[in-house]
């Protein structure tokens, strides 16, 4: 090659290298821009539609809700996918159907690590991303965490005693908690999820809101909520912030409030749990306050919001973005299409899932008894015109099924795996019919069954729930009876009486129920793990073993038959096999591991002093548990501390009234008394 050729190409080469430098240097630039906008995400629990004043209802003020609506969009017709709180808010933060995502259920199932949420996506990008929830079925157990920087879920409280609504914390308390983070983090751009969960059933307002609202406590509810939301938005208005920030509030789901006999949420998929309130204020809106009819989901505020922040959009989303509508570019019509499913009917009753499809005029359930609403005369879903459009049923029925076919995926899989739950999230969750998973369900059997036909046991199937917690054993007898008079196969029933003959006593009818059970549909680890209990309390350890052996067999993560199991090795002097199913359960450091390793060192001749401190650690690591105030107390009563011991039975029977019904624990309790009042005297 010539000198001058040489030349002209090391000139190019150095003329091509710089563009790529420069090139690079772009993208790299790009790709580490200043965020665009702040973004708010308020979501607002068992919030309806129709009980909003923007939305037309005038027996409720909610002022800051109402500001969203006159300085953003208002959606009018936007939907929930599942009506159950977990899947959800996975579904606006994923973008996607929870038959994809996998989470069909609050409790027993976990979000995926695969499953890319709003939160990753914009914390790659530079954001500061917090979320502040409200509610246990939200707590970080069920992995919806991914890529929060700040995660608070303190406080959360039992709204009341002895009721099976126990896992919330107060709009004002989280408020307080979002407005201490922004006073640290104002400065930096950031995204903030703010979860409010004061609709939910009870409805018990505060002051004023209960006086006020003394006709309608649901709207009292939704009133103090609004307060909450109000206490926000005047923040990022005295920090000069709101025309830095997009704001979207969306309800989860709604409530039926009564409505086709549902008075909560969770089992069917009409209007009253469905249709929910959407709105967003984009900074710098030119037509404001407008009223949007197009039909939108949930799963279209993830590709929303990152279209707005000019973010791509994760190929996976499934939801559409809406941006363009918002902008005015445009065109409005009535159309659109919503996705609906429950699979709560399934899981815990063994009847039909229900799947559905939102359309301008129509909502189609497909269920065993196919239902066709037309919601321009019949918004109230009160008239089925099924069998008169047999042509329109085909369409929606291959539409939907080609909507499941394309929605389904491999995360599902990994959502199934069984969350390890603390024992106070558990009983939270077991008492509000959240946690799945507790018999076989044959689905060739459920499709026979037509949840609208039994309508009129969900006030008995929910009653059952209260009936639990609080210890109503005879009330709860006589529920799940009537249920499986009507429906013998009803799985929340079978496992209710089962737990009813257990909680007054009688063991050897519950063990010969559960046998019955398992013969009927199939045998379980659950069901292993009750067998075992009630052996175990007839102190027939041999029977015992061997269930909670079949238990941890079928399920190696229960942990409560590891528990037991270990317990029974101790007894029987096999302290290495007792070791090895704590290792092998990773639960050394569990509360129930410290009190195997306390019944270890009382065995153990001058290692007797170490089963306190274990004792203490297993109540540090879980204050509220029925069986380590048991144990506790037991151990107390032997090294002659009866008065301690006392008080700590007494607060076990007050979180599980089945000891009340344990003649070995009452035989304890009044030991303990007889000593402590002896020590008194």
């Amino acid at each position: 090659m010539s000198s001058k050729k040489a030349s002209v190409a090391n000139s190019a080469f150095r003329s091509a290298a710089a563009i790529l430098i420069a090139v690079i240097a772009l993208l790299a630039s790009a790709c580490h821009r200043t965020p665009k906008y702040n973004v708010l995400l308020i979501t607002m629990d068992t919030t309806r539609a129709d009980h909003l004043r923007c939305y037309g209802y005038m027996n409720v003020e909610t002022p800051a809700l109402n500001s969203i609506a006159s300085e953003g969009v208002l959606f009018k017709r936007a939907y929930a996918h599942l009506p159950m709180t977990l899947p959800a808010h996975t579904s606006i933060l994923s973008g996607t159907y929870p038959l994809y995502h996998g989470v069909i259920d609050n409790g027993g199932y976990k979000v995926p690590n695969q499953l890319e949420l709003l939160s990753e996506v914009l914390k790659k990008r530079g954001y500061t991303t917090a979320a502040f929830i409200s509610a246990a079925v939200l707590k970080k157990t069920f992995n919806l965490d991914q890529g929060f920087d700040h995660w608070d879920e303190a406080d959360i409280q039992p709204q009341k005693e002895m009721t099976a609504l126990v896992a919330d914390r107060k709009a004002n308390v989280t408020t307080d908690a979002v407005l201490k983070w922004l006073d640290q983090n104002h400065s930096k751009p950031w995204f903030l999820w703010v979860h409010y969960y004061d609709p939910h059933a009870e409805y018990d307002p505060p002051e004023p809101y209960k006086h006020l609202y003394w006709f309608d406590a649901y709207a009292g509810e939704i009133a103090f909520m609004d307060s909450q939301i109000k206490r926000l938005l005047q923040y990022l208005d005295r920090k000069n912030l709101k025309e830095k920030t997009i704001i979207v509030a969306i309800a989860d789901h709604g409530e039926g409030l009564g409505e086709h006999e549902e008075k909560t949420h969770a089992l069917f998929i009409y209007e009253a749990t469905e249709h929910i309130p959407f709105l967003m204020r984009v900074p710098g809106l030119k037509n404001k306050g407008r009223i949007l009819s197009r039909i939108v989901s949930q799963a279209d505020v993830m590709p929303t919001i990152l279209d707005f922040l000019s973010l791509p959009v994760p190929k996976e989303v499934q939801g559409k973005s809406l941006k363009k509508l918002i902008l005015g570019q445009e065109k409005v019509r009535e159309e659109g299409e919503a996705f609906l499913e429950s699979h709560f009917p399934l899981l815990h009753y063994g009847w039909s899932e229900l799947y559905g499809l939102e359309t301008s005029q129509y909502k189609y359930i497909q269920a065993p008894k196919p239902e066709l609403y037309d919601l321009y005369i019949d918004q109230g879903e009160t008239t089925n015109i099924a069998k008169q459009n047999p042509k329109l049923i085909k369409e929606m029925d291959f539409k939907l099924d080609q909507i499941k076919k394309s929605s389904r995926s491999t995360l599902a899989q990994e959502a199934e795996r069984e969350v390890q739950l603390d024992d106070q999230t558990r009983k939270q969750l077991e008492a509000l019919g959240y946690v799945a998973g507790l018999a076989n369900v044959d689905p060739e059997r459920a499709k026979k069954k037509n949840p609208a036909d039994f309508a009129d046991l969900i006030s008995s199937l929910n009653g059952m729930h209260n009936d639990q917690i609080a210890g109503r054993y005879k009330a709860l007898l006589t529920r799940s009876e009537k249920v499986l008079a009507r429906d013998p196969e009803n799985l929340t029933a079978l496992k209710m009486k089962e737990l009813a003959y257990f909680g007054m006593g009688r063991y050897d009818q519950a063990i010969a129920w559960i046998n019955t059970v398992m013969a009927l549909i199939g045998p379980s680890a659950e069901y292993y793990d009750l067998l075992g209990t009630c052996y175990l309390r007839q102190e027939k350890l041999d029977q015992a073993q061997k269930a909670f052996e079949k238990s941890v067999e079928m399920n190696p993560k229960k942990g409560a038959s590891r528990y037991y199991l270990a317990r029974i090795y101790l007894r029987n002097g096999k302290s290495e096999d007792a070791f090895r199913l704590l290792d092998e359960g990773k639960m050394r450091n569990s509360a129930k591991g410290h009190l195997v390793m306390a019944a270890y060192y009382q065995t153990v001749p001058g290692r007797e002093g170490k089963a306190e401190a274990e004792y203490e650690l297993a109540v540090e690591q879980n204050p509220k548990d029925a069986l380590v105030k048991s144990e506790y107390a037991q151990y107390l009563l032997r090294i002659g501390r009866p008065r301690k011991a006392l008080e700590l039975f007494e607060e076990a029977e007050k979180q599980d009234a089945s000891f009340k019904a344990d003649a070995k624990i009452q035989g304890f309790k009044k030991e303990a008394k007889k000593l402590a009042e002896k020590q008194s005297g």
